[in-house]
């Protein structure tokens, strides 16, 4: 009989594989960078450009208290000249048994009108 020897099959073995066979874990890391880059930028751009609507904002607030101010004031001056009228009237009905007192002549002998620096004093 005669003796069989294993031989290779025909086209030979296919290669050893010795390499490690992992799978790929992301993007280089350039990309990486390249994405986290573009994400701040974006998010910088967002934040000034929060800042320059909320200063405008603030500059808009600013110049709306500027222009109203001569009507707050008028509106003060209405208030102040409603109250030191009452006070005058209550004066003159107080000091009725005075003779010669004048509750509308000014204690700056003054025809101006001036504006008293404290209208009333609060009770505690």
């Amino acid at each position: 009989m005669a003796l069989s020897q294993d031989l290779p099959p025909k086209g030979g073995y296919a290669p050893i594989q010795w390499k490690r066979n992992l799978p790929s874990r992301g993007f280089r890391p350039g990309i990486y960078f390249a994405i986290v880059t573009g994400i701040c930028g974006y998010g910088f751009y967002k934040l000034i450009a929060g800042i320059r609507e909320r200063n405008e904002l603030a500059r808009e607030r600013q110049w709306g208290r500027i222009y109203l101010m001569p009507l707050l004031e008028a509106e003060a001056d209405r208030d102040a000249y409603r109250r030191i009228t009452s006070l005058r009237a209550k004066e003159q009905e107080v000091m009725a048994d005075v003779a010669d007192f004048d509750a509308t002549k000014s204690v700056y002998n003054d025809p101006k009108f001036r504006k008293p620096a404290v209208i009333g004093f609060p009770k505690f």
